[in-house]
């Protein structure tokens, strides 16, 4: 008789990483960056680097033995496997080792990016994640997912790798156009309209406010949504189940930043999906017409309507619902709503099927009528 061997591995210890949230904290150096990180590697977009990431080099240099700062050219189009590799390489020709931090300074590509460099550079190294737009900060930069999309879809190559530190410069904001902000504030929406009923309707009535980048209510709602986040990973690392919550929207949303080769702002696609798929759950019953009309309506403060869909191939759009990640069995699956701040569970799931009938149905209604209330 064979025997029979096992590998034991010890239990994966309890980890956490902070949050840093506030302005000038890129000049404020000493208060997040981790010891021994004496060999650092910031990574960073064509963009980025000329307003933050150069002059953060020079100041960490006070810090650090070896650094080096690499930048690729800026946009979702980066986000592939000739990117990595180019990075990748670069980081090995300049023979930093195990014992090197990276520093993820941008938006959620370069996070995206740089995440998934630190997860497989020699089996995995420590990185920190500096966000620099809304979109980033209150979703993207914490929780660990990190990949690349290819011609199959958004992000199906990945790594799932915890940040060491979080450094969340709100002053970094002041540099991006409305539309970028408005872009982030969609998926603290989307966190809010899931989880928090309350934080739904404080940043609805202080859209305004965050906007134009007034500081504590800035940082209230940033911080609303990272809690609400923090709290779901916890729960749920690997998107297992509960994590799932964070992708309402995001099948459609996906979908259609792949049709358009994400010419859109995944924000912009994100607030489409939204609509379609609580549009899908008032068809089943789950959702009433009334919350439905004020998600709507709220999306339509940044002049995001259901007429943008009827530039898209309905088939083709649906065609695209097939990659998502949250398919099992060839079923596609969404997160339904419930009621504002709460998302629809049945026998402690929380995605379910939906016929491609019952979604091109949503998809016509959304882009063919408007809520009727005021």
């Amino acid at each position: 008789m064979k025997k029979l061997l096992k590998v034991k591995i010890p239990a994966k210890a309890i980890s956490s990483y902070p949050i840093f949230i506030d302005s000038g904290l890129m000049k404020n150096i000493r208060l997040w960056l981790p010891k021994h990180s004496e060999n650092m590697v910031i990574i960073t977009d064509t963009q980025v680097q000329k307003l933050f990431a150069k002059k953060l080099q020079e100041t960490l240099k006070k810090y650090t033995k070896k650094i080096t700062l690499l930048a690729f050219k800026s946009g979702e189009s980066s986000k592939n496997y000739k990117t990595i590799q180019t990075l990748t390489e670069k980081i090995l020709q300049r023979r930093f080792g195990r014992d090197t931090v990276l520093l993820a300074v941008g938006g959620g590509v370069v996070g995206d990016l740089a995440g998934f460099i630190a997860a497989t550079y020699m089996r995995g190294i420590p990185y920190i994640q500096m966000p620099t737009t809304l979109l980033s900060m209150v979703d993207s930069s914490i929780g660990g997912k990190t990949g690349i999309n290819t011609p199959q879809g958004k992000n199906l190559i990945g790594a799932f790798w915890q940040p060491s530190v979080v450094v969340t410069d709100i002053d970094c904001l002041k540099t991006l156009p409305k539309i970028h902000l408005i872009n982030g504030l969609i998926e603290a929406l989307k966190m809010f309209l899931t989880n928090d009923k309350k934080s739904f309707y404080y940043a609805e009535k202080n859209i305004d406010d965050i906007l134009s980048l007034q500081k504590n209510i800035l940082i209230n709602t940033i911080s609303r949504a990272l809690r609400i986040k923090a709290s779901i990973v916890t729960l749920d690392e690997k998107e297992k189940n509960a994590r799932m919550i964070l992708n309402f929207g995001h099948t459609i949303g996906h979908a259609i930043e792949n049709i358009t080769q994400y010419k859109m702002l995944h924000g912009y696609a994100v607030a489409l999906g939204i609509m379609v798929e609580a549009k899908i759950s008032e068809i089943l019953g789950i959702l009433s017409n009334e919350n439905y009309e004020i998600i709507y309506r709220i999306f339509t403060k940044f002049n995001i309507s259901g007429k943008k869909l009827k530039t898209l191939n309905i088939d083709k759009l649906i065609l695209a619902t097939k990659s998502d990640k949250k398919n099992r069995t060839g079923k596609v699956r969404y997160v339904l709503l419930k009621n504002i701040g709460d998302i629809y569970k049945k026998d402690k799931q929380y995605v379910h099927s939906v016929s491609d009938r019952i979604v091109k149905k949503a998809i016509l209604t959304v882009r063919n009528s408007f809520p009727t209330r005021s």
